[in-house]
């Protein structure tokens, strides 16, 4: 083996480079949900040089974008955080020139915001239990978009929701959005698609997502691993970070408290200004096939489910404790919004190395 085969890294070229790679992801996220000229204002909002980009085909200005934003960022010394900063500036006003604002074709929206196997499908059921099932237009995960109304129709998405028929009896619209953002959405565009908007973001504290999302894992390694493992580390801190400041004035829903606690649905339930009801409480959504653990074996009595303790049972599972070492920060974020996890990372780490256990 070479030289440079045997060469350890330092404590401080690893941090450059996990800085770097958190940067470019930081980047890269954001040509997945807006335009070229938003791309343009983004790196305008970062001080960033004057960088063309309408018009060009859109991989084009892809690239050029994270290759123009990569260099300012390093230049400057600014980190992806300053990246979502600079976003989140850029989709508070975010409009375009050609897509009008939306008509109010609904009393009440809700954009319910979560992570996959994150517990966001039962906050929206919950919700949905607040109206009466007739008047709830409920989209299950759209992508972040400018919505568009003509006539009675809604776009509220390119690809699944396009041109949909609203029925003059459905006042009330909630809209599901997974593993995305919510500092990315244009929420004053949208917002106006009904008299009263609000955003709701949902956090299920780490060491049960994990365990959701390892246990699901078996089924489909593929799948799980580009739908829920790739992005949940980034995600997930992103999340806890909006949830500790209470980021952009949207609502935060902490599953645990939520699930636990008549008080806090109460409490809840008054911050979006509607009449409490627990009616939507014990459904298990059929979206994403139920419980990772349960399937839809307990709708109805959704309040029987160890939803709070499933990582009890994935202790020795590979994943699991893979996702749980992965990153020190997520386990410092549980720690402050949930209290913490009963084991410690020294402790994580000598199962981890002892091997053994499923996988």
């Amino acid at each position: 083996m070479s030289a440079q085969g045997n060469k350890r890294f330092t404590a401080e070229e690893l941090e450059h480079a996990r800085t770097d790679n958190e940067r470019e992801r930081a980047l890269h996220d954001l040509t997945q949900v807006l335009p070229a000229p938003e791309l343009e204002e983004v790196l305008r909002a970062l001080g960033g040089p004057e960088t063309r980009l309408a018009g060009l085909p859109p991989l084009s200005a892809a690239v050029r974008f994270v290759d123009a934003g990569l260099e300012h960022l390093r230049a400057g010394r600014l980190s992806a955080a300053d990246v979502h900063a600079a976003a989140a500036t850029v989709a508070a006003g975010r409009g375009a020139a050609d897509v009008p604002p939306p008509q109010p074709l609904f009393e009440r929206a809700i954009f319910v915001f979560g992570l996959r196997r994150g517990a966001n499908h039962a906050i929206s059921e919950w919700l949905r239990g607040h109206f009466d099932e007739a008047e709830v237009c409920y989209l299950n995960s759209a992508e972040i978009s400018l919505f568009e109304t003509e006539g009675d129709t809604l776009t509220v998405d390119r690809d699944t929701y396009r041109r949909m028929p609203v029925d003059p009896g459905k006042r009330v619209l909630i809209v599901g959005y997974e593993n995305l953002d919510p500092a990315h959405f244009p929420l004053r565009h949208n917002a106006r698609v009904a008299r009263r908007s609000d955003v709701v973001v949902v956090l299920r504290d780490f060491p049960n997502t994990a365990a959701s999302i390892a246990r699901q894992a078996d089924d489909d390694p593929a799948f799980a691993y580009r739908y829920r493992i790739r992005d949940l580390l980034d995600l997930w801190k992103r999340y806890a970070d909006y949830f500790a400041r209470r980021a952009f004035g949207h609502t935060y829903i902490a599953f645990n408290s939520w699930f636990s606690d008549p008080d806090e649905r109460r409490a809840i339930s008054r911050r979006l200004g509607l009449d409490h009801t627990d009616e939507g409480l014990n459904r298990v959504s059929p979206y994403g096939e139920g419980s990772s653990f349960d399937g839809l074996h307990h709708d109805g009595r959704a309040q029987d489910m160890a939803v709070l303790g499933r990582w009890e049972s994935m202790l020795d599972d590979r994943l699991f404790q893979f996702l749980l070492l992965a990153d020190e920060e997520a386990l410092e974020a549980d720690a402050h919004l949930f209290g913490g996890f009963p084991h410690t990372r020294a402790e994580l780490l000598r199962r981890w190395r002892a091997g053994g256990g499923s996988r």
